[in-house]
């Protein structure tokens, strides 16, 4: 496990501070810190999980799958937008 050599300052509210002391010693957490840093990874992963995972019912996962697995098609103008020079390397060219 990684050295943990980073800080992050909090304040709170007394009332908030006794909450969190007592759930994290409920939880077995060795500390006040352990227990705030784990619930907040969680909710982080939580968090950044749903912006990279999407569901779809049976009938729209059907049509994007058989998207996916369809032969990629000819496409001139993408084909030429992805290996021409962009603006800005053709400008920089010109100067």
């Amino acid at each position: 496990m990684a050295t943990a050599t980073a800080q992050i300052h909090l304040r709170t509210p007394p009332k908030t501070k006794s909450l969190l002391t007592l759930a994290a010693e409920l939880s077995g957490a060795s500390n006040l810190t352990d227990y705030i840093l784990r619930a907040a990874v969680e909710r982080a992963q939580a968090d950044l999980g749903s912006q990279q995972t999407f569901a779809l019912e049976k009938g729209p996962w059907t049509k994007f799958a058989k998207r996916l697995d369809a032969p990629a098609k000819d496409l001139p103008r993408l084909r030429r937008l992805l290996t021409e020079p962009d603006v800005f390397a053709r400008s920089s060219a010109a100067t």
